[in-house]
C-alpha cells in the first residue's frame, strides 16, 4: 500500500510541476526521484503483488482523503505529505527485515526539499497569474494588524508593509504580526524597501526602490523571496528588466502625496508605453483611486497598487469592496 501511495503521489507532483508550474528543472528532479524509486521498488515488488487485496482491504471504505480540494495547493500538499509519511513507514519497517532503510530515509528528504522549492514557484506564480488589488499599507488609520485583517477577509491578492518612519525594531514587530495574520491565506506579503525584515518577518517577498540594492544583490541574500522593483520613467524600466526582478511597479500615474520627495507624474500615456515595454508583471501606482480606476484599467494594467485612498480610510473594508468590485467588472468584460 504505501509502494503504491509513493508511485501515485509522485505522479501527481510530476504532472504539477510540469503542466501547472511550468518548470523543468523542478519537473526532471521529480521525474528523476521517481524513475529511481520504480527502479528499486522492481527488486522486491514481484514478491508483494500476491499479497495485495486491493477489494477486502479495510481502508478502501474509509475516507482519509477529502473528496474535494480547495486548489492546486491542496492536491499538491497532501501529495507531498502523502510521499513523504509513506517513505516514513517504508523506512521504520525496513529496519526490521533487514532491507536498507536508507533509501527511504533520502528519499524523504529529497521530498522536504522539493516541496519548499514547488511552494515557493506556486507563490510566485501565483503573484503572476492572479489580478487584482496590490494593497500598500502605510500608516492606515485602523491599524496594521486590523487592515491586514480586512485584506485576508476580501482575499486581496498582495498587501506590502511600508513605512519609511519606523525604527528596525517597530518595523519587525509590525512585519511578524503582519505576517501571522497572512500566513494560512492565500494573501502575499511584501515588505517595502526592507530585505532584512522580510527575512527575519519570513515574508513572501521585498519592494526594492530606485535607491535601495540592486535585485542581482537581493537575489545573492535570498533566491526564494518575490522581488519587486519600482520604475518611474522608461529609461529606468528598461535598466531594470535587466536586473530580473519578478515584477515592476509603473509610476507614479497619477499626482500623490504619498511620498516627501515627489517622482515627475507620468500620465496615463506615458504609463501606457512603460507597461508595454515590460514584457514582465507590472503593477500601476501612484493615486490611484475609485474614480480613475477604470482609466488605468483601460490601458492595459491588471495589477493596481493603492496606498492613500484605503490606508486612510476610516472604512477601509468599504473601499476595498469598492474597488473590488470595479475590478471584477473588468474581469467580466474580459472574459
Amino acid at each position: 500500500m504505501n509502494i503504491n501511495r509513493i508511485s501515485e503521489a509522485l505522479r501527481v507532483i510530476e504532472d504539477i510541476a510540469r503542466f501547472y508550474i511550468l518548470d523543468e528543472n523542478l519537473t526532471l528532479k521529480v521525474k528523476n526521484l521517481r524513475a529511481s524509486f520504480n527502479l528499486y521498488r522492481k527488486s522486491f515488488e514481484k514478491g508483494l503483488l500476491g499479497y495485495r487485496e486491493s477489494r477486502t482491504d479495510m481502508g478502501r471504505k474509509i475516507l482519509y482523503d477529502k473528496n474535494r480540494r480547495e486548489s492546486i495547493d491542496d492536491v499538491l500538499g497532501s501529495s507531498f505529505g502523502r510521499a513523504q509519511e509513506s517513505c516514513r513507514v517504508l523506512e521504520e519497517f525496513a529496519k526490521i527485515n533487514n532491507f536498507s532503510s536508507e533509501f527511504f530515509k533520502e528519499m524523504r528528504y529529497s521530498l522536504y526539499e522539493f516541496e519548499k522549492e514547488a511552494f515557493i514557484m506556486l507563490r510566485k506564480k501565483r503573484f503572476n497569474d492572479d489580478i487584482g488589488l496590490y494593497l500598500i499599507m502605510t500608516n492606515p488609520k485602523v491599524g496594521y494588524e486590523k487592515l491586514a485583517e480586512i485584506a485576508v477577509k476580501a482575499k486581496i491578492r498582495v498587501i506590502q508593509f511600508r513605512d519609511k518612519n519606523k525604527e528596525s525594531r517597530d518595523l519587525l514587530l509590525i512585519a511578524k504580526s503582519i505576517r501571522s495574520i497572512v500566513k494560512n491565506s492565500k494573501t502575499v506579503f511584501i515588505v517595502n524597501d526592507r530585505i532584512d525584515i522580510a527575512l527575519m518577518s519570513e515574508a513572501d517577498g521585498v519592494h526594492l526602490g530606485q535607491t535601495d540594492i540592486p535585485v542581482s544583490e537581493a537575489r545573492k541574500i535570498s533566491r526564494d523571496l518575490i522581488i519587486g522593483k519600482s520604475t518611474h520613467n522608461l529609461i529606468q524600466l528598461k535598466s531594470a528588466l535587466k536586473e530580473n526582478p519578478d515584477y515592476v511597479g509603473i509610476g507614479p500615474i497619477y499626482s500623490t502625496n504619498s511620498k516627501k520627495i515627489k517622482d515627475k507624474v507620468l500620465g496615463i500615456q506615458n504609463a501606457k508605453r512603460m507597461l508595454f515595454s515590460a514584457k514582465i508583471p507590472a503593477v500601476g501606482i501612484g493615486g490611484i483611486k475609485d474614480y480613475n480606476l477604470n482609466e488605468v484599467l483601460s490601458i492595459g494594467f491588471n495589477n493596481i497598487a493603492i496606498l492613500s485612498f484605503i490606508s486612510e480610510s476610516e472604512n477601509p473594508g468599504k473601499e476595498i469592496e469598492r474597488i473590488q468590485s470595479i475590478l471584477r467588472r473588468k474581469n467580466d468584460i474580459k472574459r
